[in-house]
């Protein structure tokens, strides 16, 4: 009678599914951690030049059901992501951020909402091109004459908050035909720089007072004992260490503004919101007065 035959070198080595794992339904947060988990083994074991196409994306994303239009989204969003550190620094914390942004899905076409973003740009935010690409344009203050005397009078009643950015650049990526991702950054790094500054030399000042008034009095030889002499120098000082606090942490409420004016313009955009009246349509009204 021949031998029955042998299992086969490695055949009980195949991973077996269980019909109770199989059934186990997982929840959102496993089902994350899961799909970030084999994304980081497949970049370990992949090719560190292996690329990817946005199409090829796109296609991998519809093979797990996740829509294209928000896969187009992400592409998007993963492009106009400014490259600025993950964690703030202690001057982000303390004072206020060297950036601020604004982003928004928009109907319209790329060029169609840079239009529109460029004219209210210059129009209501008293602004000049400095550099203009396909899917990019970049704004700086205007600092001419009459740049300086449209925002001195005022008439339009804006606060030209971002003409106190270094410079404003908005990008535009297109989702599908009807959608782009419109994206604004501001440049603040110089006013917070010199908030910084302020407040550093307020806090100055009164540090020196403070020790000449010390110094003063050992010099003279006043009678008063040094610990009182201390405690009165200890009076410019904390005022001055207090108001250069404030004079820097104040940054915080330009920041707030910039911010506002770029979620503005793109509500402009977006809505159409009408412009305020600017130098030339009030004199127009005041020349048109009985």
């Amino acid at each position: 009678m021949a031998d029955a035959p042998k299992d086969l070198p490695g055949k009980d080595l195949a991973p077996q599914s269980s019909p109770a794992s199989a059934r186990t339904a997982l929840s959102r947060e496993a089902l994350e951690r899961i799909l970030r988990r084999a994304a980081e083994l497949q970049a370990g074991a992949a090719d560190p030049l292996e690329e990817m196409t946005e199409e090829q994306l796109i296609a991998l994303g519809g093979e797990v059901g996740i829509s294209p239009q928000h896969l187009r989204q992400a592409i998007a969003e993963e492009r106009t992501r400014p490259a600025l550190p993950d964690e703030p620094g202690f001057t982000d914390r303390w004072i206020g951020p060297r950036s601020v942004s604004a982003r928004r899905v928009i109907r319209g076409t790329r060029d169609q909402l840079l239009s529109r973003l460029d004219d209210w740009m210059r129009r209501e935010e008293c602004l000049q091109v400095k550099r203009r690409l396909a899917d990019r344009i970049v704004w700086e203050p205007r600092r001419d004459f009459l740049g300086n005397i449209r925002r001195g009078l005022n008439l339009g009643g804006r606060s030209y908050a971002l003409s106190r950015t270094h410079d404003v650049a908005a990008t535009a990526v297109p989702i599908d035909n009807a959608n782009t991702l419109v994206q604004i950054d501001a440049d603040l790094r110089p006013a917070r720089a010199a908030r910084v500054r302020g407040g550093s030399a307020v806090a100055t000042t009164g540090t020196v007072a403070g020790a000449s008034m010390v110094g003063i009095g050992l010099a003279l030889g006043l009678a008063i004992p040094l610990l009182p002499l201390v405690a009165i120098a200890a009076v410019p000082v904390a005022a001055g260490a207090g108001i250069g606090v404030k004079i820097a942490r104040g940054f915080r409420d330009t920041a707030e503004r910039v911010q506002l004016s770029l979620e503005q313009a793109l509500d402009s955009i977006e809505h159409g919101a009408p412009p305020r009246p600017g130098v030339g349509d009030v004199l127009g009204l005041i020349g048109r007065r009985p």
